[in-house]
Order: structure tokens, then sequence, then C-alpha cells
């Protein structure tokens, strides 16, 4: 969660007590325009942004862009309008929505070791859009269940959750890319080559990055095809072998690139690697959320399923899927006290229920006001409780909603909500891809112990594009290290 504020799609359907559905069936007349694309790309593309989060790091946003307009700079007729940007994913993955929207993460980013590796990505998922693959899967909706705790209380909570989440979507870049077939992947593939060999890059770069992403996943997993740029897109022998034969029936030249791969390498220094992006908060010992730049931590019962979007962060209990918590920020200006009373009047109007208790409360400094309810008109009693407070960053409001019995675990995760001590501020960090010279004939054992990298010899290879044996030329190559993080830069 960000200062300004990915479940399971088993939990994001029981957070919410309403359907969130883009049903983009309801595009479909008797043709589908590109107009119609644009407006359910756009809509994709809002819920991308809030759910996943979009990567920051200004420069090299800037610089995906850049390949990619250069890209579809070479299109003939297109009605589109292409946007590129970088998603916090840790998985490499791209994707792309209709209309032209069009995003790669940061862990793919990391893999990339050419910018023709990154243009021939970026080509493939121009193509699904200008084939328009996506109008062909249009009848399919993303959506959520409906929250099972009982009583009248729940639509007002629902809609308070559902104004915080903001229509949560099922894995973005998975909803689009895993229903492609086999014929739209090879006619992606096709059209992609092409494309970037008509821009002036070289089309053997696809391959070679979809091997090196394969090479990275398995020393990470053990396993081939493991995250979901692998499941959608896989790099099977027949695959590599019909690239081959597309490559070959075509005539290019290739042209400077706007990035050489010294230019590459620094321009991707500095970005998080990892599961984890501390710009987002991260979580330490499963259940403990800490925020260096809302200087907030926040501790969820322990084995209960934890969510970090830029929306919100919160967790679920899973046994029963009796109680959930979710911390966010508010859209408007008001004061805690504003807020609490407002909840009073909705939940007076619409649950007819008072609160057990409503009082001004304080968290380190932070002025707030707390609301507890107990609401018994279902079959079961629920628990619920409310904290509004305000902080130099932001304002803020956390909700627990569960049966009785979880009550205590409620009101401890409520309670635990504090600032930072300064220790903890400290430990906020994660890892980084640096780079750093490889001098010549030093072996990639030697430069990664020098270093302190994280990446052991094989990783180093597999992310540089280098074969294990490898002795260094004096040339720049990648690496990651442990950092503290210090707030947005």
């Amino acid at each position: 969660m960000s200062a300004s504020a990915v479940f399971s799609p088993r939990f994001l359907a029981r957070l919410l007590s309403y359907t969130a559905v883009i049903n983009l069936s309801g595009c479909i007349t008797t043709v589908i325009t590109p107009e119609a694309e644009t407006s359910a790309g756009q809509a994709m593309s809002q819920q991308v942004s809030e759910q996943i989060g979009l990567y920051h790091d200004p420069a090299l946003t800037a610089y995906v862009n850049k390949v990619g307009q250069r890209l579809a700079s070479h299109l003939v007729d297109t009605p589109y309008t292409f946007n590129f940007a970088v998603v916090d994913q840790f998985e490499p993955n791209a994707f792309a929505t209709p209309g032209g929207f069009i995003y790669v993460s940061r862990g793919l980013l990391s893999q990339m070791n050419s910018e023709d590796e990154l243009a021939g990505v970026l080509a493939h998922e121009i193509s699904h859009v200008t084939r328009r693959h996506h109008v062909r899967q249009m009848g399919r909706s993303l959506g959520t269940g409906l929250l099972t705790l009982p009583g009248r209380a729940v639509g007002v909570v629902s809609e308070d959750l559902g104004n915080m989440i903001n229509s949560p979507i099922e894995h973005a870049g998975k909803v689009y890319l895993s229903g492609y077939s086999r014929e739209q992947e090879t006619e992606a593939d096709e059209y992609g080559l092409r494309l970037a060999a008509d821009a002036g890059y070289d089309p053997h770069a696809l391959a070679a990055a979809l091997e090196g992403i394969e090479r990275t996943l398995y020393l990470l997993t053990g396993e081939h095809h493991e995250a979901d740029y692998m499941d959608t897109h896989p790099t099977t022998p027949q695959r590599v072998e019909d690239i081959a034969k597309t490559i070959a029936g075509l005539t290019y030249s290739t042209t400077a690139p706007i990035a050489t791969r010294d230019e590459l390498y620094q321009t991707l220094d500095g970005m998080w690697w990892g599961t984890q992006n501390p710009q987002q908060g991260i979580f330490v010992d499963d259940n403990q959320f800490l925020s260096f730049d809302m200087d907030l931590t926040i501790t969820f019962p322990e084995s209960w399923e934890t969510v970090n979007t830029p929306r919100f962060v919160g967790a679920g209990e899973q046994d029963e899927q009796g109680a959930y918590i979710a911390l966010g920020s508010n859209a408007g200006e008001f004061s805690p006290e504003g807020y609490a009373a407002a909840l009073v009047t909705r939940m007076r109007d619409r649950a007819e229920i008072s609160p057990d208790m409503n009082r001004p409360v304080t968290i380190g400094d932070w002025p707030g006001h707390q609301l507890t309810y107990t609401d018994s008109s279902g079959e079961a009693p629920v628990s619920l409780h409310y904290v509004f407070f305000a902080t130099p960053e932001g304002s803020y409001t956390i909700m627990a909603m569960g049966l009785e019995k979880f009550r205590p675990q409620l009101r401890e995760t409520v309670a635990s909500m504090r600032p930072l001590t300064s220790s903890e501020r400290d430990s906020v960090g994660g890892l980084r891809l640096r780079t750093a010279s490889i001098a010549p004939g030093e072996s990639l054992t030697a430069w990664t112990q020098r270093l302190g990298s994280q990446w052991g010899p094989k990783f180093s290879a597999s992310m540089n594009g280098l074969s294990d044996d490898y002795k260094g030329e004096g040339e720049r190559r990648k690496y990651a290290r442990e950092e503290r993080y210090q707030g947005l830069e």
C-alpha cells in the first residue's frame, strides 16, 4: 500500500459484498468498434493501477514508452493510441488490454539484456491488440462473490470497502493472456517479429529473451513454466522453431537502439527486485506490515491471508472466512470526527444499530476516532470496528469485521496500529538491482563474491544472458544487493 494509497481471487471474492464486474460483453453489439475496445481498456487500466500498481520510476517508464512508441510508429493505419507502463510485479510478465494499453512487469525488465529483447516482447503484445485478440474474448467477465457474513451492517461495510478497494480484479495480466489460443500466440509472434524488424530491431532477440526468462524461472523455482508469463507465453521448442522460420522469411536491417546495453543497464540500475517492493510497504514475519512512507505499522493475526495493493492493505481469516480487515486511504478531506459522524448516521439509517463505543483516540501523536458495533440482526453476531485517523502523510480508515468469536483478534489488530520505531524504519528495505564492472578474466563466482551479490554465479549468468563459465571483459553487468529504503526518490 502506497502513501497515496495480490489478494488471491478467493479472498477478494469474500472481501466485497457486491458483485464487481467488468462485463466486456456489454461492449458487444453487431460490431465491436475500436472506440469500444479503448473504453474497455481504459477501465481495465484503471484497475491495473489500483489493484496491482504501477512501478514508481519515471525514467524507466519513459524509456519503455519510447521503445513502445518507436514500434507503434511503424504500424500502418492503426486506430489505436498505444500506452506503455511498468507494472509492479516481481514475476516476469507482460500483457495488453483492449485498445492499446500495454504493461511489462519490473520482474521482466530486470531480465532484459538488450533493447532488442524488450522490443520483441512489446511488439508481441502490440500484435495481440492490432490483431484484435481481445475482441474474441470479450464475452468473458471479471467478478467477485458476495460477502457471506450475516447482518444488516454488511451493506454499509461493503460500500465502504468497495470505495476503498474500487472494483478488484483477478490477476489482470492473466485475465487477458491465459485465454489466448495457440493460433493467436503464433499470430502475435509472426506479426510482432515483423513489426520489430520494421522498426529496426533484431527479431532473433524474442526467442533469446523467452529462453532466458525460462532459464531464470527454473533456477528460482526448480520448475519450468512456473510464472504467469511463461504459463501464457510458453517457450516450447516448437515455438522457437516457428520463430526461426518466420525470421528466415524476413528482410530487415537493424538501426541504432534508443539505449545501448550499458545505457539500458543504467536505466535498470536501482530498480527494486524481489517479491516485495518497499515503495508499497513490506510484510515482515508474514503478518506485520511496515510502511516507511506512511510511517505506520499494523500487525494482522497470524496465519491470516494478507494482501498489499496500492489502495489498501488487509487480511482475511481463511478457515471459516469469518473475519476481514482492511486499511486504506480516505478520498475526502474530512476530520476523523467527521468520518465517524457520517458512519454513525449510515449505520443508524441503514442497519438500525448504534455504536457500542464512540470515542476520540490518539495513535502515537495522530488524532483519530474509533467506533465499535455489534450487529445481531443476522443468524450470528458480527463485530465491527472502525478507526478513522489523520497523519502528516494523509487520512486513513481501518475497517475490521467478523463473527463475534474473532472479536479479540480484530481488536488486537486495530490496537496494533502505530507509528514506526526508529529501528523499524531502518529495517524497511529489500533487494535492489545494481550494475558493476566485471574485470577482464574475472569469473562470475569471483565477481558475485566480491560484490556480496544476492545472486549466485548461475543466477547471475542467467539474468545477464551469459554462459555459466563466462569470464569478464571489463564491462558492466547486473547484480542484486540488500539496501535500506529511504523513501520515494
